[in-house]
């Protein structure tokens, strides 16, 4: 029963990260022993590796952070009826999901469709349940209401601007090249405008007179937010999700005190531990539902399995790609 660890912190993946043949599985009294169909390789994962993570390694490290797989043994504290259940592993960066069976504990896993497509759940608990969280937490959005994305073709724009559209919000993307723009206007972007010299200007036009209720952010850096803060109506706010520019979004002085506009930020593994498990498990299984309903899908580019973890891992950091890179680890009828 094979997995994949982190030998050591930094450096070449090659070097670092090692197939471990004889993995420890021992049960504890609320621990899940859970046979993983598939895990994604996420932009996480790799920061992980690096140190450059908000979860620090502790080497021996078990990489992957999100997954999907069936329950094999339940610890005797735990729900003994999810044994044969088919459930979603929410990220910790504690116990890895990149192997054949993970022990996990009973409060990390959520009970999931049966019928939806595995590579699709694998991916459900990160990047939709962040688009639903950037959605619901910060404003009361109404149908018509607008709302600003940039990196709006990132695996979280994208799942924003689905979930945006069922509920009638519009739309405003800002993406980097014109592919990007052609695949945002597909999902439903209302308007999309591309990334530049002039970004504010140019997105003002687009919006005419109307304002934004939500900017949300996954650019950073002063431009981005500093250009479209202007477009954002009084007591407004700016949600930051990621920063691909590596540097902090930064709020102009004026529409910070002048216009009340706040500037917040939203990080995955802060809402899975501050969300009551009720509204946690509910918002899982909405999401779930979609994703069975074919609503929620994210592309998938290339499986692969453990073994060939070298060439997962090199796939999964080229630029460019048209879709996300996944380990199955197993088959579970």
């Amino acid at each position: 029963m094979s997995r994949l660890i982190l030998s050591k912190v930094g450096g070449d993946l090659n070097d670092t990260v090692k197939l471990d043949q004889d993995p420890d599985l021992t049960l504890g009294a609320e621990e899940l022993l859970v046979a993983v169909e598939a895990a994604p390789i996420n932009p996480a994962d790799l920061l992980f590796t690096a140190g450059w993570f908000s979860v620090q390694p502790q080497i021996p490290a078990q990489l992957g952070a999100e997954g999907v797989g069936r329950v094999l043994q339940a610890g005797p504290r735990t729900d003994q009826s999810l044994v044969g259940r088919r459930v979603l592993i929410l990220p910790t960066f504690v116990r890895g999901t990149w192997a054949k069976q993970t022990v996990v504990a009973a409060r990390d896993v959520v009970p999931i469709s049966e019928q939806a497509d595995a590579l699709q759940l694998a991916m459900l608990s990160v990047n939709p349940a962040t688009a639903y969280g950037l959605l619901h937490d910060y404003a009361e959005l109404k149908p018509d209401d607008w709302i600003g994305l940039t990196l709006a073709n990132s695996a979280v724009g994208q799942h924003v601007i689905t979930l945006a559209k069922r509920a009638g919000v519009r739309i405003l993307a800002v993406v980097r090249r014109e592919e990007a723009a052609e695949q945002v206007r597909a999902l439903g972007a209302d308007l999309v405008v591309l990334d530049g010299e002039d970004l504010g200007d140019r997105a003002a036009a687009a919006l005419g007179d109307r304002r934004l209720r939500l900017l949300l952010d996954g650019t950073g850096g002063p431009q981005h937010v500093g250009e479209l803060a202007r477009l954002i109506e009084d007591a407004g706010s700016v949600v930051t999700f990621g920063a691909i520019t590596g540097q902090a979004p930064v709020l102009p002085l004026g529409d910070f005190i002048y216009r009340s506009i706040s500037l917040r930020s939203f990080f995955i593994l802060s809402w899975i531990r501050n969300t009551p498990r009720e509204r946690l498990t509910r918002i899982y299984t909405e999401l779930a539902e979609l994703v069975e309903q074919g609503v929620l899908e994210a592309k998938v580019e290339a499986t692969y399995p453990l073994e060939q973890f070298a060439e997962a891992l090199a796939h999964a950091g080229r630029e460019r790609r048209s879709g996300k890179i996944l380990f199955t680890p197993t088959a579970v009828a």
